[in-house]
């Protein structure tokens, strides 16, 4: 027995729109994206870039300072050994030269250097600028493990100055030990400390250029993007306003419609069972009465299109003979084939549909001849004289319809096809025929999609559950 549709079948997908600041499922709208994420991209360049010229930026321009520092202790330590004792284990005899005590005055006076210290190999001080420091021991990690396995080591410090008027000077300095090596043997180390404080003030400045820079730049961006999106917001509110005020003119205008439709159908009636009328004026009542009844089925259809899509449609399915309504629907539209010259066929399966075909689907019939007719006097209307329109119906896993004809749909079309007012190529087409269809499927618990080719033509297929 095929399976009956259920009322929660009904999909409603509600505008999208923005709501200040606020993000709910209702502000989730397509239209709103791009400017969610520019707001996104704002406030993580706001966050981001300050911590990435802090954490990244910064400390590698710090380490580039301190390593040409390094380097150039590296040479000056290298120019200050006399060339006799170059490859020499360093002590107190080989050192207590008029040429190296020159030398090292040279490096203090000529290179501003705030101290230079000379090791022995085991860590004994032969020299130091600080007279008091001469015969102490270097036996700290950084000397044992570091430099007395020949590798050199520079590092940013700062130096405070004793107070000169009751005020401490700070200054920034980069200490850098350069070990003497010959192969693989120790032969003493030099430690230089330079005065960096103008270049570390340089740059200390730059770090909060930078930083301030993108501040600015990240904070004007989010600034103008919640503006943006203000406006946004403003519009959406405006718009749905308006849908609000059109949907209850709507209301209204229905509601008032149908009461002198009820008032024409109740006159007819009163003239046909209390006057006397003639053959001709038998004929004009029942085409007034024709023409009131179609208003009205007009008018109830329209209210229901606004149930489904406001997702409180009752829908009662019963048991139909699917494929009657197929037959129906081709009966009903065959003088508008006629008029455009346009063959309609319908196949069942591999064969034409039979008069004894049978096949009975839970659903609702008004419903699914609503969404058949459209389809197809849609295609008719799309073809020209000596097409042929196809109604192709399988019945497998799935109840499906699939109406072709050789007109292509225009590429811009195809994207919207199923949207609310889309149309083309008719003058008056309103564009509610494909809306609908789709609204009432998807009430069904089924599925609609369009395919379109110039080669292929054009195939809408409505699935339906079994």
């Amino acid at each position: 027995m095929p399976a009956r549709g259920r009322k929660d079948n009904t999909t409603r997908i509600p505008p999208g729109g923005l709501r200040w600041l606020i993000f709910t499922r209702q502000s989730r709208g397509r239209h709103s994206y791009p400017l969610l994420g520019i707001l996104l991209l704002a406030v993580f360049g706001a966050v981001a870039l300050p911590l990435l010229n802090s954490l990244v930026i910064y400390p590698a321009y710090t380490k580039i300072l301190v390593g040409t520092f390094e380097d150039a202790a590296r040479r000056l330590a290298v120019l200050t050994i006399p060339p006799s004792i170059k490859h020499t284990r360093l002590n107190r005899t080989v050192l207590d030269t008029p040429r190296f005590l020159a030398d090292v005055y040279r490096l203090e006076t000529d290179f501003g250097l705030l101290k230079v210290r000379v090791f022995s190999p085991g860590g004994t001080i032969l020299y130091s600028t600080d007279t008091q420091e001469i015969d102490n021991v270097e036996s700290g990690p950084l000397f044992t493990d570091l430099v007395s396995k020949g590798r050199r080591y520079a590092h940013l410090g700062v130096l405070h100055s004793k107070p000169i008027h009751g005020q401490t000077v700070t200054i920034d300095t980069v200490s850098a030990f350069v070990p003497l090596m010959r192969g693989g043997a120790f032969l003493g180390a030099f430690e230089l400390v330079f005065d960096v404080t103008e270049p570390k003030q340089q740059l200390d400045r730059f770090n909060a250029y930078a930083t301030a820079g993108t501040f600015a730049i990240s904070f004007c961006l989010l600034a103008a993007v919640l503006v943006l999106i203000r406006q946004e917001a403003a519009k959406e509110h405006n718009r749905r306003q308006a849908e609000k005020l059109r949907e209850d003119v709507d209301q209204i205008t229905r509601h008032d419609i149908k009461s002198p439709l009820l008032g024409m159908l109740n006159g007819i009636t009163y003239l046909e069972n209390f006057t006397n009328v003639d053959q001709e004026q038998q004929e004009m009542l029942n085409d007034m009465r024709h023409a009131a009844n179609t208003g009205m089925d007009l008018i109830n259809r329209s209210l229901d299109l606004y149930k489904m899509e406001a997702g409180n449609y009752d829908y009662a399915p019963a048991e139909v003979d699917i494929l009657s309504v197929c037959r129906r629907v081709t009966n009903d539209l065959s003088d508008l084939a006629r008029s455009k010259g346009v063959t309609v066929r319908t196949l069942y399966g591999d064969a034409p549909l039979a008069p004894e075909d049978v096949l009975t689907l839970s659903t609702e019939e008004n419903l699914f001849y609503s969404v058949l007719a459209n389809l197809v006097k849609n295609a008719v209307e799309a073809s020209t004289s000596d097409d042929t329109v196809e109604l192709r119906i399988r019945a497998r896993e799935e109840f499906t319809v699939a109406v072709h004809n050789p007109a292509q749909v225009p590429e811009a079309m195809r994207a919207n096809f199923f949207d609310k007012y889309a149309t083309a190529g008719k003058r008056t087409g309103t564009g509610l025929g494909t809306y609908s269809a789709r609204l009432m499927v998807e009430v069904m618990g089924g599925r609609i999609n369009m395919h379109s080719s110039e080669e292929g033509g054009t195939i809408v297929t409505v699935a339906l559950p079994l």
